[in-house]
């Protein structure tokens, strides 16, 4: 999920410069404004590595069903509820119109996740289950997006994403530990998950001071590393059988 950071937002813990007024005294070498505006640079500039970073994250997942032709071991409700976290805060970022580095991310892991869903249901021979989904998805996002539905609405959905990130996480870790294997799991993608969620981790810390969301994004990052070794632990062990 995408921490939020605005000019609103800055202005709300304290600092009232804009990123395009911070470039300005920067290279005018004002000493007395460059502490707080190289902070709001910093903020700004991981924003957009982290948008960045989120393109590549489940794209070796993706790759990996796709070659081997087998969604076995990836849990369908997992990924629901990971495409269900994405899509609420694309939906309410752009309902409260906020400036794309702070939740662009989200978009690309919105793509990804629906590819993803749309693979498992394909490779567990349930294609028009697939075809059906997308269709239906498609509407859903049409709907939250355009103004129809009331804003505590939208809210609403997108408070719950939070806790449906770590559920995702909780639910594939058991699902792996059922099977005794990861099955189709891509070490690279949940290793690139860990790396996501320590970037939100630290802009939650700096940015909002929120605990609540600081303690979710930290849950995320050791839920994420427990998969991690899952996998990592999984593939060793049936290289070794």
């Amino acid at each position: 999920m995408s921490i939020l950071y605005s000019e609103t937002t800055l202005k709300a813990i304290g600092y009232d410069e804009t990123p395009e007024f911070c470039y300005k005294e920067i290279l005018q070498r004002r000493p007395s404004m460059q502490g707080s505006c190289w902070f709001i640079l910093f903020t700004k500039a991981l924003g957009y590595f982290l948008i960045a970073s989120a393109t590549i994250s489940q794209i070796p997942q993706i790759f990996k069903i796709l070659r081997r032709r087998n969604a076995s071991g990836v849990s369908f409700v997992s990924m629901l509820l990971m495409l269900e976290a994405s899509s609420s805060s694309v939906a309410y970022s752009l309902s409260k119109e906020y400036p794309i580095n702070s939740w662009g991310e989200n978009l690309v892991f919105m793509l990804q996740n629906v590819i993803l869903v749309c693979l498992v249901l394909r490779y567990n021979k349930r294609p028009l289950a697939s075809l059906s989904f997308m269709i239906f998805y498609i509407v859903v996002m049409i709907v939250l997006i355009l103004p129809v539905i009331p804003s505590d609405v939208i809210l609403f959905i997108n408070i719950i994403g939070l806790p449906a990130a770590s559920a995702s996480r909780i639910i594939q870790i058991y699902t792996n530990h059922k099977n005794k294997s990861s099955g189709q799991l891509s070490a690279t993608s949940t290793f690139l998950c860990i790396f996501q969620s320590c970037g939100r981790l630290t802009t939650s810390i700096v940015l909002t001071k929120d605990w609540i969301m600081v303690l979710t994004f930290l849950q995320v990052i050791i839920l994420n590393i427990v998969l991690t070794c899952q996998v990592l632990y999984y593939r060793r062990s049936n290289k070794s059988k």
